[in-house]
């Protein structure tokens, strides 16, 4: 986030704004909007605001309609009064947002918010997570590192995705992890990896590998996301 003036307006939306997801890990906080106030459907385009990192925050579950400005001198110093056993002196690398909605404010004590609008794939968690050819694993949370983990799926979830299939269309925010046995043989001095199976519990892929150990050059378990 560049330096801005004091009181100065960052951001604005007139739509119905969501407190969608926390990564503690990298303390990072996203907003999400998909749809205005007091209307079910939901808009063209998703609009996401991720503030990164986070140091304090005093915020709503829901905004019907959000503005985003940089606090003025007075501002700061009621929040930074109110967290001083935290943040005294105050780090320079911090700034002291305000989200006000329908005349209720709050802050968000951070290094920096961006903003991002545009048609989120119903396979894509969010606009910052996208697959890194560094870890290349598909991301099935809205933000990297470590969350609540309240979309995973139960057992019978899973089961009935098999049984019925999944409905199109519809955002796909609930995944459970499987674990892929796979095998590396070699024959004639060449080795070739095979994918043998998937397991719902890592007790049963390990007892699969233990059959397979003795007529395999080299077998793992490796836990995956099944995307629901």
């Amino acid at each position: 986030m560049s330096t801005s003036a004091p009181g100065a307006e960052l951001f604005r939306t007139e739509r119905e704004v969501n407190l969608y997801s926390y990564s503690a890990t990298h303390s990072q906080l996203l907003l999400r909007s998909d749809r205005m106030p007091d209307v079910y459907e939901r808009l063209p385009t998703t609009l996401e605001v991720l503030f990164s990192p986070v140091e304090a925050v005093q915020i709503q579950e829901l905004y019907r309609g959000l503005v985003i400005w940089c606090a003025t001198e007075e501002e700061a110093a009621r929040v930074y009064d109110g967290i001083a056993d935290y943040y005294d002196p105050r780090p320079e690398y911090l700034r002291v947002l305000v989200l006000a909605s329908e005349g209720v404010t709050g802050y968000v004590v951070t290094g920096g918010v961006g903003w991002c609008e545009g048609e989120l794939s119903p396979m894509q968690p969010s606009f910052f997570h996208t697959f890194d050819a560094y870890d290349p694993l598909w991301p099935v949370t809205p933000l990297a590192g470590v969350g609540g983990e309240f979309d995973i799926a139960s057992p019978q979830e899973v089961a009935q995705a098999f049984l019925t299939g999944l409905p199109e269309g519809e955002r796909r925010e609930r995944y459970r992890y499987v674990h892929v046995l796979t095998a590396v043989t070699e024959r004639d001095g060449r080795r070739s990896r095979h994918n043998l199976g998937v397991f719902l519990t890592e007790t049963d892929a390990e007892e699969a590998m233990r059959v397979v150990e003795p007529h395999a050059a080299m077998c793992y378990v490796e836990q995956l996301p099944a995307v629901l």
